[in-house]
């Protein structure tokens, strides 16, 4: 497998240093979902020298990143194996030994240490160890509602950082998606820095239970069995292998992955279930991937192109669809189907530092062209003669990230014990000290369309416009 190829998408990034990255040195406490999802992102984004410390080990109820684990095995061990087939470049070192405080020791002084543990003593031993060693410590806990993550230095006011109210409580999938890919851009920020301002926050939450989501307020959610439910995802990239995975761990039944794409050497710095499916179609990949990291999901995967002549919608009517693709020309059609047929759309977006997620609930929230005039995208990409491809920067956090918000409005969607989903953008940027809220009117569309026929027409008539309004 190629791999010298790997980090051309982030190093495109303007002020992208791999060198420093791969140089640098993060020590993980902690096996469970958040150190799941924490451990792949820092992986693939290439930091260098990454160590696991913990000693639980696999069992029947096992973390996405061990479904290739023995029962019984220690769980950073298998960890250690997963990730070295998922990033080769970097040197990951699994340790099974138990970390009291007195051995605390042996990690030295690494650039960061992350407790991905719901341990108060855990957070309390170590956080009392990097002082006293001058060590930057990101200490993050999770449940199945919400997540939140200290940054915390020898300057940071180290008050109420214990997390003690997630102590006893149970990882989720989504919240551990959301908070393992901030944490990874706040690491990101305190090893290899943009500019002088670029530089993490002291603290960052995430909700499901919040109207607000990036909050750390608690809720009453219901949890309801999904397993009828089914869901279309439109894209099977990084958006799409997070919101894939994320949808399947979450107990959503039925999943459709709709994508033409092949998979690249260059897709393995953010698309993480290709670690060795470099040549094979996106969408078979990654239903055969994730079906075997989540069983009881029925995945499909359908190697054919989204456009105005698919044949899908005229055979299947799912639930809700999720759109992950990365053209705003490609979703003014996605919507046409969504609001032609009254599926609720769930739609993702981002570029290298931030993204965004809207939800169109037909009749109650606005379509993606009220909110984001995706078909004036479609009406130039069709007047256009043609178009020369460039590659855009991409990167592992902001995918991870949204992929996983992408989820927990789906959640909300299927069903309203999750809660009410957003009917605003939510958007999510690492470049603001707030780093993600709400933006946008929240009011509901009457948006119909006609046959596609007459559409294209009426986006045809809209391209003319384009054109005369430029001359």
């Amino acid at each position: 497998m190629a791999v010298n190829d790997r980090y051309n998408r982030q190093e495109l990034i303007s002020g992208w240093n791999q060198e420093r990255l791969n140089a640098s040195r993060t020590v993980v406490f902690g096996s469970g979902n958040l150190a799941n999802y924490t451990l792949v992102s820092l992986a693939a984004l290439g930091i260098g020298n990454v160590e696991i410390y913990d000693t639980a080990k696999v069992n029947l109820d096992r973390e996405f990143l061990l479904f290739q684990a023995g029962e019984g095995e220690y769980k950073a061990k298998a960890l250690e194996r997963m990730l070295k087939q998922i990033n080769p470049v970097s040197r990951i070192r699994g340790v099974s030994t138990p970390m009291s405080a007195p051995l605390l020791t042996i990690i030295g002084k690494p650039d960061v240490i992350i407790d991905t543990t719901n341990s108060q003593k855990s957070k309390n031993d170590i956080l009392k160890y990097a002082m006293s060693r001058g060590v930057r410590v990101i200490s993050a806990s999770s449940d199945r509602d919400k997540a939140e993550m200290y940054f915390i230095d020898s300057s940071t006011e180290q008050k109420d950082v214990s997390l003690s109210a997630y102590e006893g409580k149970s990882q989720g999938a989504t919240t551990s998606g959301i908070m393992g890919g901030i944490i990874t851009e706040e690491l990101r920020k305190a090893v290899m820095p943009f500019n002088a301002s670029d530089q993490p926050v002291r603290k960052i939450a995430y909700s499901l239970a919040s109207p607000r989501r990036f909050s750390a307020e608690d809720g009453k959610l219901e949890r309801e069995n999904l397993k009828d439910k089914k869901v279309l995802v439109v894209g099977a990239g990084a958006l799409g292998n997070f919101a894939v995975l994320g949808a399947a761990l979450e107990g959503i039944g039925n999943i459709d992955v709709l994508d033409f794409d092949d998979i690249d050497s260059t897709n393995l710095n953010r698309q993480i279930l290709f670690y060795d499916a470099v040549g094979k179609m996106k969408a078979t990949a990654l239903a055969e991937r994730v079906a075997e990291i989540a069983p009881r999901a029925k995945i499909m995967g359908l190697v054919e192109k989204l456009d105005e002549n698919t044949k899908y919608f005229q055979e299947n009517h799912p639930d809700a669809i999720l759109d992950c693709v990365d053209s705003f020309a490609v979703r003014a059609i996605i919507n046409y189907f969504a609001v032609k047929n009254g599926i609720p759309l769930i739609s993702g977006g981002t570029d290298p530092r931030s993204g965004q997620v809207v939800v169109y609930e037909p009749g109650k929230s606005a379509c993606l062209d009220c909110k984001l005039e995706v078909e004036t995208a479609l009406a130039e990409q069709r007047k256009a003669a043609g178009c020369r491809y460039a590659p855009d920067p991409s990167v592992i956090m902001t995918n991870q990230i949204v992929g996983n918000m992408m989820v927990g409005e789906t959640l909300k969607v299927l069903n309203t014990g999750y809660g009410e989903p957003i009917r605003r953008i939510l958007k999510y940027d690492s470049t603001v000290p707030v780093r993600g809220g709400l933006v946008g009117s929240d009011e509901a569309c009457e948006c119909s369309k006609p046959e596609v026929e007459e559409w294209l027409k009426q986006v045809d008539k809209k391209a003319r416009g384009i054109k005369h309004r430029k001359h």
